[in-house]
């Protein structure tokens, strides 16, 4: 079997992987195989068949910064695993079963032998799933844990906690499931039975309780330990609002102590999340006028009183960064940095270690890509501009976001300060791309992929790129009052990079989706935190081939979305035609759909996640599998032969009538996708292409980027 092959189908990318002489085993299957691994790996109990020979280790929990490392070698008579744990096996099982998937899927009759030496550069390699603003029922997570443990994840970060509900009963105060829990609650024993099928999987399960805010729903149960006025009726929107703990109370610490103690019994991991983002800071700054102090210091003694009960119980600290912004974390904390790589840069000294979460929110609809592009380490703040540059100032609405900045320009540099209403503050280098007319930027930002178009006059109206949407912006030069570039700021004491998570909040997301926005893109996370490469090769080939992996082996869903297609057609022939437009088709980039709900004040529990938006993955596979102009002809004539049944379906369902523009908007894209896959650029392609990315019934046109690509490659 060729190599290419081979290393297309590792992903995570092994730190070595080195031929040896002669053959390897047989596709055919193996002896000995563990019973527990025969859906990943075929079985072969004849004489001639190569053994599989593994380490006898003991069962184990698992804890941060256990030895993973496995060597995995394929010999002709025998597969030898070796490794110091049972992570380490799991992972080296895991690198096999994929090579035997890639060998079996070319019709090879034999693997190669050869010699793989891998281990993480991370120890800390997680999951978020928030289970507190939409429920998932405990099979759901029991399921995920499978596909984790084949990514290479080893942590599940349970968000348990927040404004919406309290998740997980309580023994000693029982008030917590009755009044908070929405309903729905998972018991201890559950718990207990999720940490137990993690750890046999080599994952830690660490729990977060969301404070000081996001705590309403703690509020419905004990409004004692809340500052006035606390909550009365139970919290079904989204968003951030005004409920806080009252850090002077001396029963919030008893209850916090007690229900600390209660989680310290399920869960054996020694770190707890205790939140810490997203505080209101109104309530607390009354507080702190009251005492006659800060607010700082009020921070700083509530930090000391939760780090003083975390000690007892024998656990250690995560938060969110906005708690790096006390000075008194505890001793052993680790910081979850989420907004942007500015939180990365200043995380504080003292600290044991920062996650990175930001760029990596999978509830966010981005490209897989823009996921794996972001580096473990923070790039350095840009330098500051080229003298001279030409300066411009930035207006740009994004959903109910008010994105505004300032660009300089110097021939081939650029520099961007970007800040929006909600916690975008970024210091950024754009590409500034070759032959645009006025000019055109691409870079990635926290909001996701942005791509910038210049005025054509000058000044006035621009267009913005935020991942496949498009919107006008607003571009003004600015002569005499362009601010300036601050400089870097300085740095503390280094902080250990521990690893990261990617994070799947529960707005948009319940278990029909939840394989859908987890695989593939939380892969090209798991690359990110297992080898954290520097080559992209062939990544879109490796996430396919890795998904096809873990469906045929039964580690993730084959077709989670077949319930929601179902609803939304009961007829199968009108259902297989809306998987044929599904195809072409993505749902609204970023938070686009959630700023949509909120227009539409719908952004709540009670909106049900029932439309087509919510069917389809966040990258069209379609698009993703067409290469050369003969195959994207081939399609879009197909398509365009499609586009009456579908306008006749779509319009005979009230659910599905809303996206009937798009028809029209797809119409005139595979019109300009026959003109540029034959070669010609139509005079007003590019004004078609902004104008197709618009959001309709929460979705867009998915071909509006691959076009794109089509028109830059003709010019």
């Amino acid at each position: 079997m060729p190599t290419a092959p081979l290393a297309d189908a590792l992903l995570p990318t092994p730190q070595a992987l080195t031929l040896l002489p002669g053959m390897g085993p047989a596709v055919a299957g193996l002896r000995g195989v563990p019973l527990g691994w025969r859906a990943l790996l075929p079985t072969d109990e004849s004489a001639g068949a190569a053994r599989l020979v593994l380490p006898h280790l003991a069962p184990r929990l698992p804890h941060l910064g256990d030895d993973e490392s496995f060597q995995l070698r394929l010999a002709a008579d025998a597969v030898h695993v070796q490794a110091a744990t049972p992570a380490g096996v799991q992972h080296g099982l895991h690198a096999l079963s994929q090579l035997w998937h890639a060998a079996r899927t070319a019709g090879a009759a034999t693997l190669p032998a050869l010699q793989i030496d891998d281990e993480p550069c991370h120890p800390w390699r997680g999951l978020l799933v928030d289970v507190a603003r939409r429920p998932l029922p405990l099979a759901a997570l029991q399921r995920l844990l499978d596909g984790m443990a084949a990514a290479r994840l080893n942590v599940l970060h349970w968000h348990l906690t927040d404004d919406q509900a309290w998740r997980l009963e309580s023994a000693r105060y029982p008030l917590l499931q009755q009044r908070a829990s929405g309903g729905f609650f998972y018991t201890l024993d559950q718990a207990r039975r999720l940490v137990d099928e993690a750890a046999v999987r080599g994952i830690r399960v660490v729990p977060e309780l969301d404070l000081p805010g996001h705590c309403w729903a703690l509020g419905l149960a004990y409004p004692e330990l809340l500052c006035a006025p606390a909550p009365t009726e139970a919290q079904r929107g989204f968003g951030v609002f005004g409920a806080a703990v009252n850090p002077d109370s001396d029963a919030l610490y008893e209850v916090l102590d007690g229900v600390l103690g209660e989680w310290a019994e399920v869960f054996p991991d020694p770190f707890i999340h205790l939140g810490g983002d997203e505080l209101e800071p109104a309530a607390w700054t009354r507080l702190a006028e009251q005492r006659g102090g800060s607010l700082a210091a009020l921070q700083a003694a509530y930090l000391a009183r939760v780090g003083a009960l975390l000690q007892r119980h024998g656990r250690k600290l995560v938060a969110w960064d906005e708690m790096g912004q006390s000075t008194a974390l505890p001793p052993g904390t680790l910081l979850q940095c989420w907004r942007g790589e500015e939180a990365l840069r200043l995380a504080p000294s003292g600290l044991s270690g920062r996650l990175r979460s930001a760029g990596f929110y999978l509830d966010q609809i981005h490209p897989a890509a823009y996921h794996w592009r972001r580096t473990m380490q923070p790039p350095a703040r840009p330098s500051a501009p080229a003298a001279g540059a030409q300066a411009w100032a930035l207006q740009a609405t994004v959903g109910t976001w008010q994105v505004e900045g300032q660009l300089w320009l110097s021939g081939a540099e650029a520099r961007l300060h970007l800040r929006s209403s909600g916690t975008l503050d970024e210091w950024l280098a754009p590409r500034v791309m070759p032959g645009a007319v006025p000019w055109r930027l691409q870079v990635d930002s926290d909001l996701g992929e942005l791509e910038f178009w210049g005025p054509l006059g000058d000044s006035g109206g621009g267009w913005l790129r935020v991942g496949a949407l498009r919107q006008p912006c607003d571009w003004q030069p600015l002569v005499d009052e362009a601010p300036a570039w601050p400089a870097a700021p300085a740095a503390g004491a280094p902080v250990s990079m521990l690893g990261g998570e990617a994070a799947l909040w529960a707005e948009l997301v319940e278990e029909p989706q939840l394989a859908l926005r987890c695989w593939p893109r939380a892969l090209a996370v798991a690359e990110r935190l297992w080898s954290d490469p520097a080559d992209d090769r062939a990544l879109t080939q490796r996430l396919a081939a890795t998904q096809r992996w873990l469906v045929d082996t039964g580690r993730i869903d084959a077709d989670p979305a077949a319930p929601l297609f179902a609803a939304l057609c009961p007829d199968p022939a009108d259902r297989a035609l809306l998987r044929s437009l599904a195809l072409w088709l993505e749902p609204g980039a970023g938070y686009a759909r959630q700023h949509a709900k909120k227009r539409a004040q719908a952004y709540t529990q009670d909106e049900a996640l029932n439309r087509l938006a919510d069917a389809l993955p966040a990258e069209s596979p379609l698009m993703a599998a067409l290469r050369d102009a003969p195959s994207w002809l081939a399609v879009l004539t197909e398509a365009r032969q499609q586009l009456p049944a579908w306008r006749a379906m779509l319009a005979a369902s009230p659910m599905l009538a809303p996206a009937l523009p798009l028809l029209d908007v797809l119409a005139d894209l595979f019109a300009l996708g026959d003109s540029l896959w034959t070669g010609h650029k139509p005079a007003d392609a590019q004004r078609r292409l902004h104008h197709a990315a618009a959001l309709v019934d929460e979705m867009l046109p998915a071909l509006v980027q691959p076009l794109q690509r089509q028109l830059d490659a003709l010019a």
